[in-house]
């Protein structure tokens, strides 16, 4: 296989990349009218514990280091947080970093 070939596949998966976070995007939309009828706060930090938890542990059985897929994931679910305060209009302030 060539460098050409394997670069090739590696434009391929990210392109698949682009794509999966398009669709999480959508769906954050999605959660963002299910939280304004019930009146969820955007941020849920349980949920996101959870995620991050998750996603950890599912690195780590595929060979794959933690801490950046713990980083990207933080970073999904900031870009899903601020998609759906969009979504809910100027109405829902952000969250605010309590140190």
């Amino acid at each position: 296989m060539t460098i050409e070939e394997v670069r090739a596949e590696i434009t391929q998966i990210d392109e698949e990349i682009i794509h999966l976070i398009a669709q999480r995007q959508n769906l954050a939309k999605k959660v963002a009218s299910v939280k304004q009828t019930e009146g969820i706060p955007v941020h849920d930090n349980q949920r996101k514990t959870d995620v991050l938890e998750y996603v950890m542990k599912l690195a780590k059985a595929n060979h794959v280091d933690p801490v950046p897929i713990k980083t990207i994931f933080e970073t999904l679910i900031s870009m899903n947080e601020k998609e759906q305060r969009a979504t809910m209009g100027k109405s829902v302030p952000p969250k605010r970093i309590v140190r």
